[in-house]
């Protein structure tokens, strides 16, 4: 990861960071409802209808906890799977509409965020498999090329969405963009990874007494209700994790991109204002 080459004024991972959660506080309802609505309720929705996999019924121990492998289950996995596909891309749309909406001092309309975002979700569906496949093919011949290639590509969805350009247009002007940036990049990387886990188990710790106030889970009784926690657990906490992350990542994506097109190229918001034509 070369970190070289200089644009006219000095990127800041700082900047960035302050930049997301600002524009988060400027923004929150909005945001929150974009989030809730295209990541926190198809999470939820998903868990509610998919049918009940485990069947423990009588179990008088965790051995004795049967799982439903059936057609059903495969069909509710796969349906599940694509409608958060589909909600999720539709959402980084969205947010990166927002942020840039934001950026160049407009009002944040979720409406016109939604018509972006739904605009956009089978490019981006395209976009994330060829930026998927490529990544994987870089951590399976050796993990740091799919380190490089998962920074390289970090903006390829910004650039998708404001520069309307195609799917390979958008990768290789990530990979411009962020020549020279992608060890300050990786390291906003880290940051972000340890704040989001350090999220999950601070809600996992806060719902932990809950769970264990059911007992221990050496009896069957024990063990039913046990079990039972974990699923409400899932039930509240997963859609919770997922919204915030999401917006956290999918706004400091787009105020990422806003971030190095100004240090390489010296341009303010207004040049991301091709979003709005």
């Amino acid at each position: 990861m070369s970190d070289t080459g200089a644009g006219s004024r000095g990127f800041e991972v700082g900047r960035v960071i302050s930049g997301t959660f600002a524009v988060i506080g400027r923004n929150f309802i909005p945001f929150i409802l974009l989030a809730l609505l295209l990541g926190g309720l198809p999470k939820l929705l998903v868990a509610l209808v998919q049918p009940q996999f485990r069947n423990d019924g009588n179990a008088q121990n965790v051995q004795n906890v049967q799982w439903d492998y059936s057609a059903q289950m495969y069909g509710g996995w796969i349906v599940g799977a694509l409608v958060m596909l589909v909600a999720g891309f539709v959402l980084q749309a969205a947010i990166v509409h927002a942020t840039v909406s934001d950026l160049n001092g407009r009002r944040v309309v979720v409406g016109d965020s939604l018509k972006v975002g739904l605009r956009n979700c089978l490019p981006l569906i395209g976009l994330a498999i060829l930026l998927g496949l490529g990544v994987m093919i870089g951590f399976v011949l050796l993990i740091v090329p799919g380190v490089i290639l998962l920074v390289m590509w970090s903006v390829a969805v910004p650039a998708k969405v404001v520069e309307k350009i195609g799917v390979m247009d958008a990768l290789s002007r990530s990979g411009d963009l962020t020549r020279g940036r992608r060890w300050p990049i990786f390291g906003l990387f880290l940051i972000y990874a340890v704040a989001a886990w350090i999220l999950e188990v601070a809600i996992m710790a806060a719902f932990a007494p809950f769970a264990l106030s059911k007992g221990p889970p050496s009896s069957g009784t024990a063990m039913e209700s046990f079990m039972h926690s974990l699923d409400i657990f899932q039930l509240i906490a997963s859609p919770i994790v997922a919204t915030i992350t999401t917006l956290i990542s999918t706004a400091g994506g787009a105020v990422l991109y806003s971030e190095l097109r100004g240090s390489r190229e010296g341009n303010g918001p207004e040049a991301l204002a091709s979003v709005f034509d």
